[in-house]
């Protein structure tokens, strides 16, 4: 017998995309440890089966994408194999990382275990974001070695019975966001991002295929200490720090002075949930403010003040704001926020650990892409700092990824509180200068610097019009209507043009 529930509204959304991408690779973690002592398959069996039990997201399944269908009862699906080598348990956890789920049927969460020697194990979680998202996985893993220890031991787990589980949750978030409330946090988020472009082309656009990469780099430990150090002087949060540095590399690399970063948030103010599965998280939009050359302390104070805001304004589910905005529609890109940014303190990334056993997670770059792009510090135990970049490969080459990330380091280890945020400025190019006399001509004013904003500056859509027919008669070279609107400085034009390859 199963019972059905209304979705969240965040499982609406997931359900959709599952159908616009059955194979629900960018909509799933997959997670990889390597497991060194006795491990006992059946213990780890059991454990399973004891949180099955627990939690209802692991037994729940979506027919038709139009409810959520409980079970009452079920079992942990687990695969064991025999693997002879690295290479080997390497190639099989590519391979079930890409393995799709059946959003009907299940099952949502999957283990493999393969062994590669009678003390050498390789388990390899996969779990789709419908039933367990980042903060569940953090529970899960740390429940799973309470009750793997008390399936060795023959002991009870001792885990308290759960006040309520998601559906509960899932009904009372309807109940909270009254019409009212909605239309209130609805006009405060289309005011705050009004005149911000919703696009952030950090390349030239290409056909995006969604295919997932992750490449990482280990920050040492230096400029994790710097890091701690600057937020500490500042009385600012180290998120501030790494948060605010990711929007200035970005809005260099994209020659944009406003940059919308997503953020994940945890949604479990309720202490009821905190120790829930399930898929609480929504998407907000943090805006990292370049305007006006601020110095690093200055851009601190602002992101600190904009991630105070959203998070006050928190409670409109992301894709209602994607609605209410209305941005251009584009199936293969990903509306409002294209790069999303996390970061996890040491203790706060699901790190498994079993009894009696030495676990460690490989630094593996399997497949994921949620977002055209994500930057995802996590901080080791050991002092360091890996970030993480998890990307659409048909979208960014690897080499500009890579390049990204030292740029993100160097902001990192060179950051100091009177340090300009803008990048030295060289005299301009011949292109600089030929489309400043273009935007000067169309706003009759005798010269236009390269940061300019043309609509600061007086200027109108029509007259926009007339900047885009004289760039391609004059100089031979063609700006979309779009591309001007969300780069309308000379400076934002001619890298727009420099990434189409055409000739100076």
């Amino acid at each position: 017998m199963t019972t059905a529930f209304p979705m969240s509204f965040a499982q609406q959304r997931l359900c959709f995309l599952h159908r616009m991408d059955p194979t629900g690779a960018a909509h799933a973690t997959v997670r990889c440890h390597r497991v060194t002592g006795p491990l006992d398959p059946q213990a780890l069996r059991e454990a399973l089966d004891v949180l099955v039990a627990r939690h209802e997201p692991l037994r729940t399944v979506f027919p038709l994408g139009t409810h959520q269908q409980v079970s009452p009862e079920g079992h942990g699906h687990v695969h064991f194999l025999e693997v002879a080598t690295e290479a080997e348990a390497l190639r099989r956890a590519h391979e079930e990382a890409a393995r799709p789920f059946e959003l009907e049927h299940g099952p949502l969460l999957r283990l493999t275990v393969m062994r590669l020697e009678p003390r050498t194990h390789v388990l390899v979680f996969a779990v789709h974001l419908l039933v367990a998202d980042g903060a569940s996985l953090q529970v899960f893993t740390e429940e799973l070695a309470i009750a793997y220890r008390a399936a060795l031991l023959g002991e009870p787990t001792g885990l308290p019975e759960l006040p309520v589980q998601y559906v509960d949750w899932a009904a009372w978030q309807r109940e909270q966001l009254t019409a009212e409330r909605r239309e209130s946090l609805s006009h405060w988020w289309r005011e705050q991002l009004s005149g911000v472009p919703l696009f952030l082309d950090l390349v030239s656009l290409r056909p995006v295929l969604g295919r997932g990469r992750r490449m990482h780099r280990v920050l040492p430990a230096a400029v994790a200490h710097g890091v701690r150090a600057l937020a500490s002087t500042e009385r600012q949060t180290v998120f501030t720090v790494l948060a605010a540095a990711c929007g200035l590399v970005l809005g260099h690399r994209a020659g944009r002075e406003q940059v919308l970063l997503g953020l994940a948030v945890a949604n479990r103010d309720l202490p009821e949930v905190e120790r829930v599965l399930g898929f609480f998280v929504n998407t907000v939009v943090l805006q990292v403010d370049l305007r006006g050359d601020p110095d690093f302390r200055e851009l601190l104070t602002r992101v600190a003040a904009a991630t105070v805001a959203a998070y006050a304004h928190k409670d409109l589910p992301f894709e209602q704001l994607v609605a209410d905005l209305a941005p251009p529609r584009d199936p293969t890109r990903s509306p409002v926020v294209q790069v999303n940014f996390a970061y996890h303190p040491a203790g706060t990334a699901g790190a498994l650990s079993l009894h009696g056993c030495e676990v460690t997670e490989p630094l593996l770059d399997l497949p994921s892409a949620k977002f055209e792009l994500t930057l995802r510090v996590e901080e080791r135990s050991d002092g360091p700092y890996t970030v993480w970049a998890e990307f659409d490969e048909s979208l960014f080459d690897p080499a500009f990824i890579a390049g990204l990330l030292a740029a993100y380091e160097e902001v990192l280890r060179t950051a100091t509180p009177h340090a300009r945020t803008s990048l030295p400025r060289s005299p301009m190019g011949t292109r600089e200068q030929h489309l400043s006399r273009i935007f000067a001509d169309v706003l009759k004013v005798a010269s236009v610097a390269p940061d300019d904003d043309f609509f600061q500056c007086g200027g109108h859509s029509l007259q926009l019009v007339e900047v885009a027919l004289r760039i391609r008669s004059e100089m031979g070279e063609d700006l979309s209507l779009r591309e001007l609107y969300q780069h309308p400085t000379v400076a934002g034009a001619a890298a727009r043009l420099d990434r189409t390859g055409a000739p100076r």
